[in-house]
C-alpha cells in the first residue's frame, strides 16, 4: 500500500470526523511530538485527538510529499479559539500499512496561549456577563415558560440562580448562612430577579467578583456548602451555576446562548471530579445524558450533567 493512502486516512479523520481516529491503522506504540503536546501510545494520541478535533473549524492538505515510508504534508487548519489560519509541516512514517511516529512542525505560541487555564475568577467574570447579557433579551412569555430544569419556569430557574449566587457570596463574605437557607426550591420561589432581571444578574455578579476579588479568599475554607469546602471550589461552583444555569434559561425562554469555550472547559474539569453518584442521588444532578463521539465540549459537559441539549 501507498504510504500516502494509510496518511491519508489519518488526514480524513481530522477533516471528516473532527479528530475521531477509529479505524486509523496507528501502533500500539505510535509516538508524536509537536510544540504543545507529545505521546508514546496510540491510546493517548487519540484521546488527545478527540478533544482537539472538537475545535477544529476547517482543515485542508495544502501539499504533500513521500519520500520512501515518510510522508510529508503541508497543512493549513483553522480553530475555534484562535482567529485566522494554522499552517504547519507534519512527517508521518508508516510501516507495513500502519503509522509509528509523527511529528508536528509550526509555530504554537499562540496556539500555548488560548488553551492556557484561565485563573477562575477571569472565567466567572465572563460567564456571568454573557448571563446577564442573554437575561436582559428575555419577554414576558420566555419568563414564563417552562426551563430546562424540571418543575421551573424560567423565571424560577433565574431566581434560583441569583439566590444562590447570593448564599455562596454570603458564605465567602463571613456570613453565617443557616444550611436551610440552601434549599434549592426555597430559592427558586423567591422573587431574587424583581423588575429588572438583567441588573439582578449585574448586582450579584459585582458582588461575588468583590468576594473573590482577594487571592486569599480562594485559599480559605468554609463551612457551606459541604464542610471544610476550599474557596477555590465555591468559585467553581459559582462558575458552574452560572454556566448551566444559563443555558437552562436560555433554552427555555428561547433564546441564543454563546458561553465562552474556556468557562466551559473549567466547568467540565470540575464536573468530572466533583459530579458523582452521591450528587445525583441528592438531586443535584440527573443521570449523564449519552452524547456522540463527536459532541462539541459544551454539549458534552451539559450531557455529563443530565441535560440533553
Amino acid at each position: 500500500m501507498d504510504p500516502r493512502t494509510t496518511v491519508n486516512l489519518y488526514y480524513d479523520a481530522w477533516r471528516n470526523r473532527a479528530g475521531d481516529m477509529t479505524g486509523v491503522p496507528l501502533a500500539d506504540d505510535f509516538t508524536f511530538t509537536g510544540p504543545v503536546a507529545s505521546f508514546t501510545s496510540a491510546d493517548g494520541f487519540r484521546e488527545m485527538a478527540i478533544r482537539a478535533g472538537a475545535a477544529v473549524r476547517g482543515f485542508h492538505v495544502r501539499h504533500q510529499f513521500a519520500d520512501g515510508d515518510l510522508v510529508c504534508s503541508v497543512i493549513d487548519w483553522e480553530m475555534a479559539m484562535l482567529p485566522g489560519v494554522l499552517t504547519a509541516a507534519e512527517l508521518l512514517e508508516v510501516r507495513d500499512g500502519t503509522i509509528v511516529r509523527g511529528e508536528l512542525i509550526y509555530d504554537a505560541e499562540d496556539l500555548r496561549r488560548a488553551m492556557a487555564p484561565k485563573p477562575v475568577v477571569d472565567l466567572l467574570e465572563r460567564s456571568l456577563s454573557d448571563t446577564a447579557d442573554l437575561v436582559g433579551t428575555i419577554d414576558a412569555a420566555g419568563w414564563a415558560a417552562p426551563s430546562r430544569c424540571a418543575g421551573w419556569t424560567v423565571r424560577q430557574t433565574g431566581n434560583h440562580l441569583v439566590g444562590g449566587l447570593t448564599l455562596l457570596a454570603r458564605i465567602v463574605e463571613g456570613d453565617a448562612v443557616d444550611p436551610s437557607e440552601l434549599d434549592a426550591q426555597r430559592m427558586a420561589d423567591t422573587d431574587h430577579l424583581g423588575a429588572d432581571p438583567a441588573a439582578a444578574v449585574r448586582g450579584i455578579a459585582k458582588r461575588i467578583l468583590a468576594a473573590f476579588g482577594n487571592p486569599e479568599t480562594l485559599e480559605r475554607r468554609f463551612p457551606l456548602p459541604a464542610p471544610d469546602v476550599p474557596g477555590q471550589a465555591i468559585a467553581n461552583i459559582c462558575l458552574l451555576e452560572s454556566l448551566i444555569h444559563g443555558w437552562d434559561i436560555a433554552a427555555g425562554a428561547g433564546v441564543a446562548y454563546h458561553p465562552d469555550p474556556a468557562a466551559i472547559a473549567a466547568v467540565r474539569d470540575f464536573a468530572a471530579v466533583t459530579v458523582g453518584d452521591e450528587q445525583r442521588a441528592r438531586g443535584l444532578f440527573g443521570p449523564p445524558v449519552p452524547t456522540p463521539p463527536d459532541a462539541d465540549p459544551f454539549t458534552a459537559t451539559l450531557g455529563f450533567l443530565g441535560r440533553r441539549a
